[in-house]
C-alpha cells in the first residue's frame, strides 16, 4: 500500500532503486524510521523500513518488536538472529543498484556494514529529503502535536502553585514530569530545565539542588512526549514582588516574541524572522544578550528541522511548526525566555500552547 510521507521523500529524490531507514541501538534511533512507519510503540533496535519508488513499504524487525511492527500498514520481515537479519537484508536489497540513505539519522558502523554487504550498490544520502518533508506536517501530525502542546500548557498555568520560596530546581523538575505524565504523556521531550536565580543566565541548564529565593527568577522550559512526538514551551516567574529590572526584561522579552508571531507567515524567511527579533533587542538595554535563535522545528525530535536563525534560509510554508523563544541573559543575575509551539497558517501563525503571559509572581 502507497503511503503519503513516503510518497513526499521520493518527490525530492530523483530516481532511485529503494530507499532504507536502519535503526541503530538506543538513543540512536532514525526518527526518518518512525516517521514513515507511523509507528509508536516499540524501538526497532536493528530495525529497517524499506520504501519502495510506487511508495509501498516493507519493515525488517526482530520478534522482540514483531507485535508492535503489526499495528503499522505494511509488510513484515522478523528475524531472530544477526544471521537471520543479514540474510533477510541480502535478500531484500541486493536486486538494487542504487539506494537512498538517511545519512543524517545512519550510525557509521551501520553504513560501513552496507558497504560491506553491497559493495555494487550506490548509496545516496537523501537526508535534505527527509527533513524537507519532516518539516511540513500532515493532519495526524498536527493534531498528535496539539495534544502534547495541551499537556504542557495546563502543566505551566498548574505548576505555579506548587512553586515557593525555598523549594529545590530538581523538585520543580520532578513535578513537572510527573504532571505532564499524569496528563497522559510518555516522558518528557528533553532533560527538564528548571533554574533559579542566576541559573536562569544559562539557556540549557537543567536542574540542580539550588533554592529558590526572594527576588529570583523561576525559568522552566519543559516539554511532553506523546505518540513520538515533541512539545516545547518555556516560562519564566518570579519569586516574591518583581523588582522594575525583572520587570524591564520580561516586557522587552514579551514584545520580542509578539514581534515575531506577528511576522510569522507563509513565503517569509526565516531568517528575517530571527533578524526582527535580533534588531528589536539590540536596539534595547539588553544589547548583546539574545544569544542563541529565535526557535526551531519541531515534531518527531524537540529539534526537528532548520532553526530560526540568520545563519539559516528556510522559507515558511503552511503547516511547518516552530517553536519561538525569543530570550535575554545577565551572567549573575538571571536571564528571561518565553517560548511557544506555533503552526504556520495560510495566513500567519496558530499558536499550539497557550497560558497568561503576564510576568506572574510566585
Amino acid at each position: 500500500m502507497k503511503h503519503t510521507r513516503t510518497e513526499k521523500i521520493l518527490e525530492n529524490c530523483g530516481e532511485l532503486d529503494a530507499i532504507v531507514f536502519i535503526n541503530g541501538t538506543e538513543p540512536c534511533l532514525d526518527m526518518g524510521f518512525f516517521y514513515v512507519t507511523e509507528l509508536v510503540e516499540g524501538l526497532f533496535e536493528g530495525g529497517l523500513a524499506i520504501v519502495y519508488p510506487d511508495g509501498s513499504l516493507e519493515v525488517v524487525t526482530s520478534l522482540l518488536e514483531a507485535e508492535s511492527a503489526k499495528k503499522g500498514d505494511f509488510e513484515i520481515s522478523v528475524f531472530k538472529t544477526k544471521a537471520e537479519r543479514k540474510e533477510i537484508t541480502k535478500e531484500k536489497i541486493s536486486k538494487f543498484k542504487k539506494i537512498g540513505i538517511n545519512a543524517q539519522g545512519l550510525l557509521h558502523k551501520n553504513y560501513l556494514d552496507l558497504k560491506e554487504l553491497f559493495p555494487d550498490i550506490e548509496f545516496v544520502d537523501i537526508s535534505e529529503s527527509v527533513s524537507k518533508a519532516r518539516m511540513i506536517k500532515d493532519d495526524k501530525e498536527i493534531d498528535t502535536l496539539k495534544s502534547a502542546c495541551k499537556m504542557v500548557s495546563e502543566v505551566a498555568e498548574d505548576i505555579v502553585d506548587f512553586i515557593k520560596e525555598g523549594i529545590l530546581e530538581y523538585e520543580v523538575a520532578a513535578e513537572l514530569s510527573y504532571m505532564m505524565q499524569k496528563k497522559g504523556a510518555v516522558g518528557p521531550s528533553f532533560d527538564t530545565i528548571s533554574s533559579f536565580g542566576k541559573n536562569t543566565a544559562e539557556p540549557h541548564y537543567t536542574a540542580g539542588d539550588a533554592v529558590l529565593k526572594k527576588g529570583e527568577f523561576v525559568l522552566l522550559d519543559f516539554g511532553a512526549k506523546y505518540r513520538r512526538y515533541c512539545s516545547d514551551i518555556t516560562r519564566t516567574f518570579v519569586c516574591g514582588g518583581g523588582s522594575d529590572k525583572h520587570k524591564d526584561m520580561y516586557e522587552t522579552i514579551l514584545k520580542a516574541q509578539k514581534l515575531a508571531l506577528d511576522k510569522i507567515k507563509p513565503g517569509v524567511n526565516g531568517k528575517d524572522v530571527h533578524q526582527a527579533v535580533s534588531d528589536f533587542i539590540e536596539g534595547t538595554k539588553y544589547k548583546g544578550l539574545f544569544t542563541h535563535s529565535t526557535g526551531h522545528s519541531i515534531g518527531l525530535s524537540v529539534h526537528d528541522g532548520p532553526a530560526v536563525t540568520k545563519e539559516v534560509d528556510v522559507i515558511l510554508e503552511e503547516n511547518m511548526v516552530f517553536t519561538v523563544e525569543p530570550g535575554i541573559y545577565i551572567s549573575g543575575y538571571g536571564g528571561v525566555r518565553i517560548e511557544d509551539d506555533v503552526r504556520v497558517t495560510k495566513d500567519g501563525v496558530e499558536i499550539l500552547t497557550w497560558g497568561t503571559k503576564e510576568l506572574i509572581e510566585v
